[in-house]
């Protein structure tokens, strides 16, 4: 496959997953902003932070209030990152591989950048966003229901696949490091029982609220929280579950292409790291450090992806 190919099949799948992502954060904090009569403001700047644009934000808004942050990440012009712009990044990269998308596959994604781009061509109303994020994330999973349904499951596939799990990875990595605090074992004990609405935004961010429930029967633990969201291998955005997933793409590949390639040598560690990291016990390891070496190992994977794959970004 040429490299130019691969590239848009990989930044595709990337971008498409980063805007489903963004659409379920704010739909978390939307759900804890109207059942709670606390943790306004903060919870709506916290997404900003997660995100790395607070500058960007900071230079058109002065306060983190809900319609600017809503209206700053699904269509402000001056966040490369929004979720208008990422479905029509996504569209663009498609564009270019069209002929080697199944009609349903590039269907669906064409038609949520249609959707996505009416919906948000002006400011949101409070109303319209629940109904506005839900079509942003069943339009994420009509693709990824497409693209299983309908794709061959050959190299083109796997590109698309890596693109999937590595931005899941990073994000779930971002989302758990950045309220890592409130994970740690000693949580349940300096932060009180008004904590755990922090704990619920967590995980229905990652569209783990009701999977968590249905493993430990209600109870919110931080520490089982942390060991759900990195080491439950039956957690589709588990880190550990994405990064079994990369692995056995880039084995695809390496038997596809008859070769062994160093990139698939790299996730193949950093699955180590993280089945060591479970059988070693959350309580034991230093979250904070373990975190931040998986979020710097996940870019240098994918840095290493470009560069064997000659994916030219």
């Amino acid at each position: 496959m040429l490299g130019r190919h691969a590239d848009s099949l990989f930044w595709m799948a990337r971008y498409l997953e980063r805007a489903e992502n963004s659409a379920r954060r704010i739909q978390a904090t939307l759900h804890h902003t109207l059942t709670r009569r606390t943790g306004g403001d903060e919870e709506w700047e916290a997404i900003i932070q997660s995100t790395g644009n607070t500058d960007t934000y900071n230079d058109q808004h002065k306060s983190f209030v809900m319609a600017n942050v809503i209206n700053f990440v699904l269509r402000g012009k001056a966040n490369d990152d929004s979720v208008v712009s990422l479905l029509s990044k996504a569209r663009q990269n498609a564009k270019s591989v069209r002929n080697a998308l199944t009609q349903e596959v590039w269907q669906s994604l064409n038609e949520s950048w249609m959707s996505g781009k009416e919906a948000l061509k002006r400011p949101v109303k409070i109303q319209d966003l629940p109904a506005i994020l839900e079509n942003i994330i069943k339009g994420s999973s009509v693709f990824r229901g497409a693209l299983y349904g309908t794709m061959l499951h050959n190299d083109i596939f796997n590109f698309l696949r890596l693109g999937t799990f590595i931005e899941r990875a990073d994000n779930t990595a971002r989302i758990v490091g950045f309220r890592y605090q409130r994970l740690l074992p000693t949580a349940s004990l300096s932060l009180g029982d008004t904590d755990y609405s922090q704990w619920e935004i967590l995980l229905r961010s990652l569209s783990a609220w009701k999977s968590y429930n249905w493993v430990h029967r209600g109870r919110l633990d931080p520490s089982d929280v942390a060991s759900f969201l990195i080491f439950d291998d039956r957690m589709p955005r588990s880190l550990l579950f994405c990064y079994g997933a990369i692995c056995k793409n880039l084995t695809d590949l390496e038997t596809s292409y008859g070769r062994d390639y160093g990139s698939a040598h790299q996730a193949r560690e950093t699955l180590k790291q993280l089945v060591g990291g479970k059988q070693s016990d959350i309580h034991r390891l230093s979250l904070r450090e373990f975190i931040d070496t998986l979020i710097h190992a996940n870019n240098d994977l994918s840095l290493a992806i470009a560069v064997e794959f000659n994916l030219e970004r």
